[in-house]
C-alpha cells in the first residue's frame, strides 16, 4: 500500500513540467510567429526601400552624369572652343589676354561644381594653339606650352582616348603602359614630362573626352568622390552598398569593401557567399551612358535581422517560464497537500507495532480552497500558470512588434527621403547648370544687341539656334526678359512673345541664379522657375534676366517606387511647388512621414507613406495571436481534465482496495501504470500532418502536369497556324503573275496599243525589282532603271505632265548602292510636288563623286514647302526607327533615311532643302565602297 502511494509523490513535479512545458511551447510559437512576421515586414520594407533607393540613386547619377556630358557639349561649341582654334600663339599678347579673360569669366559664369569636377583639359591641335588646364578651385588657366594633339600622336596615347571618347573612362596605369611610346624623334624632353604630367593627373580618375571631334581636344577630369555624390552625405557608406560599371564590367567607383562581394558585382541579380553574409546584386542601366548602377543588398538570416527583437522576446518568455514555474509550483503544492499529510499519516500508522489501526480526524484538511473539486484546481492552476502569462506576453509582444516596425519604418522612410532629397537637389542642380550654359551663350548677347538696333522695315535678327544648348529636354521654355519683365525672346511660341512678359518683382539684382516658386508659367500653372541676371556686354547697356521654366519630371522622378504615397513640396512660406495624389487614409497612425529641407535651395520636401501590406500583416498577426491564446486555453483544459482523470482513477483505485482492504481481503492492490494519452495525439498528429503534406504534393504534381500539357497544348496550337500560314504563302507564285502580265503585254503589242505595252512591261520590270530576292545592295543602273520604270507609269498615268532627265556618268552606274532609295524620292515629288500640275514637272537626277564618297542629287520644280513644313519633316526624319507617324509627306523620305541610317552608319548623310513655290532638292551621301559585313 505503501509503495503504491509513494508513486503519487512525483505526479507533482510531472504536473509542473507540463506547465512549463505549455508555457514553453506557447513562448516559442508566440516569439516564431512574432519574428517570422518581423521578419516578413523587414524583408517587404528592405525590398521597397532598395528598389526605392537605387532608383534615386540611378536618377541622381543620370543627372550627374548628363550635366558632365552636357558641360562636355557645351565647351565644344565655339563660345568656348574657338579661343584654342585660332591661332593664338601667333597673336599679339594683348590679344591673347583679352579672349583667355572673356574664356575664364565665362567658365566661372557656369559655376563649375568643385565636388564634381576637378579639371578640365583644353589641348589644341598644334604648337600654334593654346593648350590649357583649368583646375576648379583655381580662377587662373595653367598653360601648357609642350602639349599639343600632334604631341599625343607621337607618343600613341590619342588612340586611347580617341577609342573611349564621349564615355566615362576609368584609366590605370596599365591602360596607359601599353600605348605609350616616349621614343619618337620628334618628342623632346619637355614634351615628355609635360605627358608624364598628364597621364598622372588622369590615371586612376573618372574622365570624360570628345576625341578632338571638333579639332580642340577636350579632357573633363571628376573628383575620385563623384558617383558617391549621388548618396546623401549624412548616409554612412555601409548603409547603402552601391556600385558603377561599364559595359565589359569593369568597376568605375563602388563603396564596397569586401573582395569577395566586389568579384561577382557584375553579375545580375545573382548572389555570393562572403564573409558568412549573402548578398543579392540589383542592376539598374544607366541609359543612354554605356553604365550599370549595382545595388547590393545584404540578406541575413532573419533572426539575426531581428537580434534585437528575439532578445527581447527571449528574456521575457524566460522570465514568463519563471513565473509559471513559481505559480505551478506554489498552487500544485496546495492541491496536493491533502495527499501529504494523509501519506504523512498513513505512513505514521504503518510503522508502529500496534495492530489497531487510528481513524483520521475529519477536519484534518482544512476547508476553501481544499473544497474545490480536483478538476477545477487543475483548471485554475493551469490557466493561471499558463493561459494569463501567454496572454500577456502575446499583448507585450504585439507592442515589441508595433514599435519595432515602426522604428524600421521611420528608419526605412528616413533613408528613402534622403536618397530623394539627393535626387531632387541633383535636378536643381543640373537645371542651374543649364540655364548657366545658356547664359553664357554669345547668340543671346548678339540677339540683344540686334534688338536694340532694330528697326521696323530693316531685316529682324537672326533667330537663335537652340540646338547649341545642351539638356533642354528637361525645360519646358525660357525667355529673355529685360528690366520692365517685357519678353525679348522666347525658346517656345516666338511668333508671340507677349504671353511671355512677366511681372518685374520676380526679377532681382543678384549675380546668382535664384529659384521662383510661385511663378505663373503661360499655361497658367503655378510652377518654379529658375532666373539668372545677365550682365550687360560692350556693345549694349541693356540688363537682361532669362528665366527658365523646368519641366515637372525633375520633381515627378521622386514618385518612382513608393505605392500609397503622397509627396510635395514647399517653399518658406508653405506655397506648394509641387504636389502628388492626396492620400485618401486619414488615421494619422497608419501614416509615416519625412520632411526635410533640401540642401541649397530654401525648400522643403514632405513624404507621406500608407504601406498597406504592413497593416494587413498586422491584422494577420492578430488573428494568429488570438488564435494560440485559444489554443494555449484548450490545451490547459484539457491538460486539467486528463490530469484530474490521471490522479482521480488510481484515488478511486486506492479506495476501492481500502474497502477491500477493511472487508479482509488483502489480496488487493493499487494498480498504477501511467497511460499517456497525449503521445497518441501527437502521433495522430504527425500522421495527419504526413498525410496532408503527401495529398498537398499529389496535388501539386497533378498541377504541374496539367501545366505543362497547356504549354505543349498551346505549342501544337502555334505550330499549326505557322504550318497554315506558310501553305498559304505557298500558293502565291510570282511566276503566275510575271506570265499574266507578258500574256497582256503580247496581246497589246498585236493589237496595236503600244502605250498599255509599255506601261504593261515597266509595271512587270517593276514589279520582278521589287520582290527580288537576295542581297539589299545593286547597282546603282538597276536602281536608277526601277526609277525610270516607276516614271515611266506615272507619266502615262499622269498624260506627261513631268519630265525625267537623268544625269548619270556611265562610269557611275555599276557602283554598288541600297535598294529603294530613289523611286520613293521621286514618288514623294510626284504626289506631293506637282499637286494640280498639268504641265511643265520637271524631275532631275544626277550623280557625282565626292571623294570617296557617291553624291546624288533629286531635285524638282513643284510647289515646294515652306520653313514650318521643311522643319517639321526634318524633325520626322530623325525620329527613332519604327515611328513612322506624322504626315505622309515624310513617310517615304523617312523610311530612305532611316534604311541609310541602318545600313551606312553615321557614314552617310540625306540633306533636304525647299522654298516655297520654288521646288525640292534632296542630297544623297554615301562611301562607295561597302564592307562585306554590311551585305
Amino acid at each position: 500500500m505503501k509503495k503504491k502511494l509513494s508513486k503519487l509523490s512525483p505526479t507533482l513535479n510531472r504536473i509542473v513540467m507540463l506547465s512549463v512545458m505549455l508555457t514553453l511551447v506557447a513562448q516559442i510559437v508566440l516569439v516564431y510567429i512574432g519574428i517570422s512576421y518581423a521578419s516578413s515586414i523587414d524583408n517587404s520594407m528592405n525590398k521597397k526601400r532598395a528598389a526605392e533607393v537605387l532608383n534615386q540613386f540611378q536618377q541622381s547619377l543620370l543627372y550627374q552624369l548628363n550635366d558632365v556630358n552636357n558641360l562636355l557639349l557645351l565647351l565644344q561649341t565655339p563660345e568656348f572652343s574657338d579661343f584654342f582654334k585660332d591661332l593664338m600663339n601667333l597673336r599679339e599678347d594683348e590679344i591673347v589676354n583679352q579672349e583667355k579673360q572673356k574664356l575664364l569669366r565665362k567658365l566661372d559664369t557656369l559655376n563649375l561644381s568643385t565636388e564634381i569636377i576637378s579639371s578640365i583639359y583644353f589641348i589644341g591641335k598644334d604648337v600654334n594653339q593654346k593648350s590649357f588646364r583649368k583646375v576648379t578651385e583655381s580662377s587662373q588657366f595653367e598653360e601648357l606650352t609642350d602639349i599639343q594633339m600632334d604631341v599625343l600622336g607621337y607618343s600613341k596615347l590619342d588612340s586611347l582616348f580617341i577609342a573611349d571618347h564621349d564615355q566615362f573612362t576609368y584609366y590605370q596605369e596599365d591602360d596607359f603602359t601599353k600605348l605609350y611610346r616616349t621614343d619618337y624623334p620628334l618628342l623632346n624632353k619637355a614634351n615628355l614630362d609635360q605627358l608624364n604630367s598628364f597621364i598622372s593627373n588622369l590615371k586612376n580618375h573618372l574622365i570624360l573626352t570628345n576625341g578632338n571631334e571638333n579639332g580642340v581636344f577636350i579632357v573633363i577630369v571628376l573628383k575620385d568622390n563623384f558617383f558617391q555624390q549621388a548618396m546623401p552625405h549624412s548616409k554612412n557608406d555601409s548603409e547603402s552598398l552601391f556600385s558603377v560599371v561599364n559595359a565589359q564590367n569593369n568597376i568605375l567607383w563602388s563603396n564596397i569593401k569586401d573582395e569577395a562581394i566586389l568579384q561577382d558585382i557584375g553579375k545580375e541579380s545573382s548572389s555570393t557567399a562572403a564573409s558568412n553574409l549573402l548578398y543579392t546584386n540589383t542592376v539598374k542601366e544607366l541609359s543612354p551612358f554605356q553604365l550599370r548602377a549595382i545595388h547590393t543588398e545584404v540578406q541575413n538570416s532573419s533572426y539575426l535581422v531581428r537580434y534585437t527583437l528575439l532578445f527581447k522576446m527571449v528574456g521575457l518568455s524566460l522570465l514568463t517560464l519563471l513565473v509559471t514555474l513559481f505559480i505551478s509550483l506554489f498552487y500544485l503544492r496546495k492541491v496536493f497537500k491533502p495527499f501529504r499529510i494523509i501519506s504523512k499519516k498513513l505512513k505514521n500508522q504503518s510503522i508502529t507495532n500496534e495492530m489497531v489501526l487510528r481513524s483520521l480526524p475529519e477536519n484534518l484538511i482544512k476547508k476553501g480552497f481544499h473544497s474545490i473539486s480536483m478538476r477545477n484546481k487543475l483548471i485554475l492552476v493551469l490557466l493561471t500558470a499558463v493561459s494569463i502569462p501567454a496572454i500577456s506576453d502575446g499583448i507585450l509582444y504585439s507592442r515589441f512588434l508595433t514599435q519595432d516596425v515602426q522604428k524600421e519604418m521611420k528608419n526605412s522612410m528616413e533613408t528613402i527621403g534622403q536618397y530623394t532629397v539627393a535626387s531632387i537637389q541633383n535636378g536643381v542642380r543640373s537645371m542651374e547648370n543649364i540655364l548657366n550654359g545658356i547664359s553664357v551663350s554669345k547668340q543671346f548677347q548678339n540677339y540683344i544687341t540686334d534688338m536694340n538696333s532694330y528697326q521696323p522695315g530693316s531685316n529682324a535678327p537672326k533667330a537663335i539656334n537652340l540646338s547649341i544648348f545642351p539638356g533642354l529636354n528637361d525645360v519646358s521654355y525660357f525667355v529673355l526678359l529685360d528690366e520692365r519683365g517685357i519678353c525679348i525672346y522666347s525658346s517656345i511660341f516666338s511668333n508671340n512673345k507677349d504671353i511671355f512678359n512677366t511681372n518685374p518683382g520676380y526679377l532681382q539684382n543678384r549675380e546668382d541664379s535664384y529659384w521662383v516658386s510661385n511663378y505663373k508659367d503661360i499655361f497658367n500653372h503655378t510652377s518654379a522657375a529658375l532666373v539668372k541676371r545677365i550682365e550687360p556686354n560692350s556693345d549694349t547697356n541693356v540688363v537682361t534676366y532669362l528665366l527658365l521654366v523646368p519641366k515637372q519630371s525633375i520633381f515627378q522622378n521622386v514618385e518612382s517606387g513608393l505605392i500609397n504615397a503622397s509627396y510635395y513640396i514647399s517653399d518658406t512660406t508653405g506655397k506648394i511647388i509641387y504636389q502628388s495624389r492626396v492620400l485618401t487614409e486619414s488615421n494619422p497612425a497608419k501614416q509615416y512621414r519625412f520632411t526635410q529641407v533640401i540642401p541649397n535651395t530654401n525648400w522643403r520636401i514632405s513624404i507621406s507613406y500608407i504601406n498597406n501590406e504592413i497593416i494587413e500583416k498586422n491584422r494577420v498577426y492578430q488573428e494568429q495571436f488570438l488564435l494560440i491564446m485559444f489554443i494555449v486555453f484548450l490545451l490547459s483544459m484539457a491538460a486539467a481534465f486528463i490530469i484530474a482523470e490521471i490522479l482521480v482513477k488510481p484515488v478511486k483505485q486506492l479506495k476501492d482496495t481500502m474497502l477491500a482492504v477493511g472487508a479482509g481481503d488483502f489480496a488487493q492492490r493499487v494498480a498504477y501504470n501511467e497511460d499517456n494519452e497525449i503521445g497518441g495525439i501527437i502521433k495522430s498528429y504527425n500522421g495527419m500532418i504526413e498525410q496532408l503534406d503527401q495529398t498537398i504534393r499529389q496535388n501539386m504534381s497533378i498541377m504541374e502536369e496539367n501545366a505543362n500539357n497547356k504549354m505543349r497544348e498551346n505549342d501544337l496550337i502555334s505550330m499549326k497556324t505557322r504550318a497554315e500560314l506558310q501553305m498559304l504563302q505557298a500558293q502565291i507564285n510570282p511566276h503566275f503573275l510575271y506570265n499574266t502580265l507578258e500574256a497582256i503585254n503580247m496581246r497589246s503589242m498585236k493589237s496595236g496599243n503600244h502605250e498599255i505595252s509599255t506601261l504593261v512591261s515597266a509595271l512587270a520590270d517593276l514589279f520582278r525589282y521589287s520582290i527580288s530576292k537576295g542581297s539589299n545592295v545593286v547597282e546603282l543602273d538597276k536602281e536608277l532603271m526601277h526609277a525610270i520604270n516607276y516614271i515611266t507609269i506615272q507619266q502615262i498615268r499622269f498624260g506627261n505632265s513631268f519630265l525625267a532627265e537623268i544625269n548619270v556618268p556611265q562610269e557611275l552606274r555599276g557602283i554598288p548602292t541600297l535598294k529603294f532609295i530613289i523611286q520613293p524620292i521621286i514618288e514623294n515629288s510626284i504626289k506631293h510636288g506637282f499637286v494640280g500640275w498639268e504641265s511643265g514637272g520637271i524631275i532631275r537626277i544626277s550623280a557625282a563623286i565626292q571623294g570617296d564618297r557617291i553624291q546624288i542629287l533629286l531635285s524638282d520644280n513643284g510647289i515646294g514647302m515652306n520653313d514650318e513644313t521643311l522643319q517639321r519633316l526634318r524633325a520626322e526624319m530623325e525620329r527613332e526607327l519604327g515611328d513612322l507617324s506624322g504626315e505622309d509627306s515624310g513617310i517615304g523620305l523617312k523610311n530612305v533615311y532611316h534604311r541609310l541610317k541602318l545600313f551606312y552608319k553615321d557614314q552617310m548623310s540625306m540633306v533636304v532643302s525647299s522654298q516655297l513655290m520654288k521646288g525640292t532638292v534632296i542630297k544623297l551621301e554615301f562611301p562607295l565602297a561597302i564592307e562585306k559585313e554590311s551585305f
